[in-house]
């Protein structure tokens, strides 16, 4: 919730954040796919090359809710896996 107190503000729908990264093991290039919940509601799709020789670029799609990010998302990581890009996991916790 933002802000009970108000009795104003509301608690925003919030689901759970998805965020994938790929690479094709040969080169130090990383691809990131966010999807994320904006401040306004909104479910942004971001897409980010952090590639070999400092080379980069974000592109960033408002998608009409959840679900359709989610479909997004599964359509990118199966033409990234066709393209010979496997997930990979860059954080451990614990």
């Amino acid at each position: 919730m933002i802000d009970s107190a108000d009795h104003v503000t509301h608690a925003l729908p919030v689901t759970v954040a998805t965020r994938l990264h790929f690479s094709d093991g040969k080169s130090r290039a990383i691809f990131t796919v966010d999807l994320v919940q904006d401040l306004l509601g909104d479910w942004v799709l971001t897409q980010a090359w952090d590639g070999a020789e400092g080379r980069s670029a974000v592109r960033r799609v408002v998608v009409e809710g959840h679900e359709q990010g989610l479909q997004m998302l599964q359509k990118i990581a199966r033409h990234k896996e066709r393209l010979g890009f496997r997930q990979v996991h860059l954080y451990h916790v614990g």
